[in-house]
């Protein structure tokens, strides 16, 4: 009975303190194609705008003819040569729409580590060429309304860029006509990103743009968004440091060459003999090619073989005849054997040895 009694009161206390909590709902991100791709909305838009897919490409391609729109982020063109032919694309009729901040292709959209890039000095002589003025501020602007054509809408961007064209000043979005084109420079990519795209008047903003285009293909032109390494080194350049001062250390106390000088140790082995006569014969190959060598093995074998002619009485016949005669070696053979200076390689003077030895074996 008093387990069970202690079993209730544990449950009277644990279902006692259900009631007391507080709902908090917060972002956590998104999922599938749009945690890799925040214009993916932007892209559906625009199929379903113009009836056409969004052409999406990763590196700088030369425009074609029938394209109408592309979308660039600022920093992808740093390039003169990729400068010249877009402003011919475009005199012949095309829009280029210019991304400055927030144009990046990270699925972070609640980081603000992508304001304050670095516009090459490329698309500022373009700016200029178009009449406009790019300027940088030291710090974030915020952009309330944005004015295309006659037309005023609401946003919600910020920047550290700020534009200025036509008398107007602190634009967030400015259009300069160029031969039968046009270029569009937008501070804040945040009017075509997933999470801000359907804020305040950003829809109407874009659809604006789109119908500023002729009929024709739409580009987009992502870039490969950041690296691994790129990554690595604006979140964990204190792992990198780490990693370097610990190999540097490394090699302070391991190497020789950095660290202390070891002492040498006195080798008292024994060598083999047959390593001896390897160096000896190495030593003597490379300085005469083993003439010094066979030398004293063609003399012993000259004189055994006189001697065998003076105990046999057969001194008036020739020298290398008897030797081919007591070995069964050719007299080509004999005389190569006994008179050869110039050996061409080891495996003949190998042969060359092995037929001195099978004379002087004959002869004593």
């Amino acid at each position: 009975m008093s387990k069970r009694l202690v079993l209730l009161w544990v449950f009277m206390l644990l279902f006692s303190g259900c009631q007391n909590y507080v709902e908090k709902e917060r972002e956590t991100g998104y999922k599938g194609k749009a945690r890799v791709n925040p214009f993916l909305a932007f892209e559906r838009f625009v199929e379903m705008e113009t009836g056409q897919p969004l052409e999406m490409r990763e590196r700088w391609q030369e425009m074609d003819e029938d394209a109408a729109l592309v979308i660039l982020p600022a920093t992808m063109l740093t390039s003169k040569e990729y400068v010249k032919q877009l402003k011919s694309w475009v005199a012949s009729g095309g829009h280029a729409v210019f991304i400055i901040d927030h144009a990046e292709m990270r699925a972070n959209e609640w980081s603000d580590s992508m304001i304050d890039v670095d516009v090459p000095d490329v698309v500022q002589g373009l700016c200029r060429d178009v009449g406009m003025t790019l300027d940088e501020s030291a710090q974030a602007n915020q952009f309330q309304k944005l004015k295309l054509g006659e037309e005023e809408y609401r946003v919600n961007l910020s920047s550290s860029y700020q534009l200025a064209y036509d008398g107007d000043s602190e634009l967030p979005l400015a259009t300069a006509d160029w031969g039968d084109g046009a270029v569009t420079f937008l501070v804040d990519g945040n009017l075509m990103r997933n999470r801000t795209i359907d804020q305040e008047q950003h829809i109407e903003v874009v659809a604006s743009l789109l119908d500023m285009s002729r009929e024709g293909r739409m580009i987009f032109m992502r870039g490969v968004g950041i690296s691994f390494f790129g990554m690595l080194w604006e979140r964990g350049w204190m792992v990198i440091e780490g990693v370097v001062v610990l190999m540097l250390f490394w090699l302070l106390r391991h190497m020789p060459r950095f660290g202390p000088l070891d002492h040498d140790a006195e080798d008292t082995q024994m060598r083999a003999y047959d390593h001896h006569l390897e160096m000896i014969g190495n030593f003597h190959w490379r300085l005469d090619r083993g003439r010094s060598l066979l030398e004293p093995l063609r003399m012993e074998a000259q004189e055994l073989c006189h001697h065998w002619q003076m105990k046999t009485g057969r001194i008036d016949e020739g020298l290398f005849e008897v030797m081919a005669m007591q070995t069964n070696l050719s007299l080509e053979q004999v005389q190569r054997a006994m008179t050869e200076w110039k050996i061409k390689d080891s495996l003949t003077f190998t042969n060359t040895v092995a037929d001195l030895q099978l004379i002087r074996k004959a002869f004593r």
